[in-house]
């Protein structure tokens, strides 16, 4: 955690729209990061509990494509409520964090569940 408190540093109080969304996005990567590396953890888990014909998706594409589309909006709002909403240099910090774990709880909610029907199953894996 204090790799990612280190990453979200803000230096001045006072700054400028300009600024803020500067610094939101230059963070982006990171967050596009973290949530691709969650979700192929999370996608992996499903793949072991899921029985599969060959040539079978586990999860549509278009889906995929169209999450992360959602979560980079989502992320947009982050800058566009800290612009609006000037407050102190901890908002833009913990509005990030905030939003990632919110992200990264639907990242991993399919992975839950499956893991829960599986249990459920008695351990069978599930068509």
């Amino acid at each position: 955690m204090n790799i990612l408190n280190s990453l979200l540093v803000i230096t001045k109080e006072e700054r400028s729209a300009f600024q803020i969304i500067g610094w939101w996005e230059i963070r982006r990567v990171l967050y596009n990061l973290i949530v691709l590396i969650c979700g192929l953890i999370s996608m992996k888990i499903m793949s072991v509990l899921v029985c599969l014909e060959p040539g079978e998706d586990l999860q549509e594409p278009i889906a995929i494509i169209g999450f992360a589309v959602l979560c980079n909006l989502g992320y947009s709002l982050g800058w566009l409520t800290e612009i609006f909403n000037k407050r102190n240099k901890n908002y833009g910090p913990r509005m990030f964090k905030i939003g990632l774990y919110f992200t990264l709880f639907l990242v991993f909610l399919p992975a839950i569940l499956h893991i829960i029907f599986w249990i459920g199953s008695g351990f069978e894996k599930m068509n």
